[in-house]
């Protein structure tokens, strides 16, 4: 009898049999789809996943099937005492037949190890992709993904700011990202997800690999397309010099946006939020050691509560909070595809329907698709019947109009032009004047600037004009409607936030019925100052003549505004009158006192 069938190899078991297939399965089919990915380029990234991920996965459940069978086979032989203990194999490389069988395994096994290596590397690269981070996810990951493919870092990696170099983030990041796989594979995850993201690598260590804010100085010209919300679009043109400033060099002096970079510079705050847009308390802390601390006249906590707050350091983040996934304004939006043309200028009023239909509330993209289509070619339709003769053109404001919404507004994960702040500016969020409101007050009494000029020049309007082309002097009155009074005193962010359209008279901010009867005059009827409610003229002025109930008893005596609603005018409420006659509160409690009582 031989010797293989006196003491049969260990692997000779089920067991070991099936891991074996199974390793052998993985790694032919690691090979296969490793040469198909070369050849062919699969770009999809479940391709990522089987290749780097599960495949390596399968070939190391085979191996430790296979070994668990020998062992177990090892085990099942000792307790039936054959041949205890198993001798260890014996391999003679003077034995020609056992020598090649060794160059084989040999051969094999460095092959296997090669691969395995290859495919380990691809693994760590693939799990650092914009692919793996973008896609993977579908709709969790949709926002990011799509505002990060419209961003000027959209050929910069993910992990290059999100990670950033070094084993210890690397890590930090995996675990990290092990509790959000578990998390998306059990539903349990925040909608939409939650900024700023914690514990995220501090901005010196990862934005200013590349941005060098020492060096960060002068002045940067901004063109910003805009389009008037009236019949001929009016193309316009808002131009500004941002001063830049910095950490050194030409024009930094004390002023600029970059004013916290300044060397010795430090600043503070607390914040009541965890998305820092409240932000109650300020701390400079100057090169030359005095501080200064601003304290929001506002804020109804008092000093205990408020010194027990974390403090934070003004950094990169602080202002540049979504310099990849930003999704802009609809109206900003609309400009600029206007400016390219995507949205044909030549369609009368497009700048307010795209807008409108934009703005309009949808459960789901298809229903989006179906309503932008909708409202535009419904417009056009009703109120333009010669629509036809542009047809072509009413599709493309159709298709480009949709394709803004589809990467803005994200319903399944309740994101759109409201959900994150942007503290870039302050023309839609409050942004710059979470500080720089006018309300932060230090203790001998001098607020945080709120000087426009301090960060850039008063705005230019004009025509468009070509890029680069000179600031020319124009008219103080830069803004559409001159600003007087108290609105020339209100953050513009209080009328251009994000998620609705400017409005365009004054009932669109102040909630009067514009159907009201003293709506049909001129504001000036009433109010002798421009954009000031008082003082306003006496309302005898107009309405002298007064009969019935204004002559009788109380009512002559009683201001107008007692009864009369300014703007509404007519009294449609027994409210009214029953804060004086409260005894009729069940007189006729059905009906209206005009119904019975003639006031004229």
């Amino acid at each position: 009898m031989s010797q293989d069938s006196q003491h049969p190899q260990l692997y000779r078991n089920p067991v070991s049999y099936f891991g074996g297939l199974i390793a052998t399965g993985s790694v032919l089919m690691m090979a296969l789809m490793l040469l198909a990915n070369e050849l062919v380029g699969l770009e999809h990234p479940y391709i990522g996943i089987l290749i780097y991920m599960l495949l390596p996965g399968g070939f190391g459940f085979g191996a430790f099937l296979f070994l668990f069978g020998m062992r177990r086979e090892s085990l099942r032989r000792r307790k039936m005492g054959v041949d205890a203990p198993l001798p260890y194999p014996n391999v003679d490389l003077n034995d020609d037949l056992q020598r090649k069988h060794f160059g084989r395994v040999l051969l094999v096994g460095f092959l296997v190890l090669v691969l395995l290596a290859f495919v380990s590397y691809n693994a760590f690269i693939f799990t650092e992709s914009v692919t793996f981070c973008g896609k993977l996810c579908h709709s969790v990951m949709a926002p990011e993904h799509t505002t990060y493919l419209n961003s000027p870092h959209a050929r910069v990696a993910c992990v290059h700011c999100h990670v950033g170099s070094g084993a210890s983030f690397y890590v930090k990041s995996k675990m990290s990202g092990a509790r959000q796989v578990i998390g998306v594979l059990t539903g349990h995850y925040e909608r939409p997800i939650p900024t700023p993201v914690e514990n995220l690598r501090p901005a010196r260590e990862t934005c200013e690999e590349c941005h060098w804010p020492q060096k960060f100085y002068g002045a940067q010209l901004h063109q910003l397309p805009h389009f008037r919300y009236d019949e001929q679009n009016t193309a316009e043109q808002v131009s500004i010099l941002v001063k830049t400033g910095g950490g050194g060099g030409l024009g930094s002096g004390n002023s600029g946006i970059h004013y916290q970079m300044l060397l010795g510079n430090r600043i503070e705050y607390v914040t009541t939020d965890r998305r820092h847009q409240e932000i109650p308390w300020v701390k400079v802390t100057r090169p030359d050691g005095t501080v200064s601390e601003y304290a929001s006249v506002d804020y109804k906590g008092g000093k205990e509560k408020l010194a027990g707050l974390e403090r934070h350091k003004v950094e990169c983040l602080t202002c540049h909070n979504r310099p990849t996934h930003h999704i802009p304004p609809a109206d900003v939006a609309v400009d600029k595809a206007m400016e390219d043309r995507s949205i044909p200028r030549e369609l009368p009023w497009i700048k307010k329907v795209a807008v409108d239909a934009l703005l309009a509330e949808y459960p789901d993209t298809d229903v989006a698709r179906k309503g932008i289509k909708g409202a535009i070619e419904g417009y056009y339709a009703k109120s333009y019947p010669d629509a036809a003769r542009r047809a072509d053109r009413v599709q493309l404001a159709v298709a480009t109009t949709t394709a803004i919404w589809e990467r803005s507004v994200f319903p399944k994960m309740k994101v759109n032009w409201t959900t994150y702040p942007m503290n870039i500016g302050h023309r839609n969020w409050a942004a710059c004047f979470r500080c720089h409101d006018g309300r932060h007050v230090d203790a001998k009494g001098k607020t945080i600037t709120r000087d426009c000029t301090a960060c850039h020049t008063l705005p230019r309007r004009s025509p468009l004009v070509a890029l680069g082309a000179s600031l020319e002097e124009g008219a103080a009155n830069w803004h559409p409607i001159e600003l007087k009074g108290r609105h020339a005193q209100i953050n513009c962010n209080r009328c251009h936030a994000a998620g609705k359209r400017p409005a365009t008279d004054c009932a669109g901010c102040h909630k009067f019925d514009a159907g009201a009867p003293m709506m049909g005059g001129s504001c000036s009827q009433c109010h002798q100052k421009e954009q000031e409610a008082k003082p306003v003229v006496p309302c005898v002025k107009c309405h002298a003549k007064r009969g019935g109930l204004h002559k009788r008893g109380g009512h002559l005596e009683a201001a107008c505004t007692d009864c009369h609603k300014p703007h509404g005018w007519v009294v449609k409420e027994r409210t009214q009158c029953l804060g004086c006659h409260e005894d009729k509160k069940e007189h006729n409690k059905d009906g209206t006192c005009p119904d019975c009582h003639e006031f004229k």
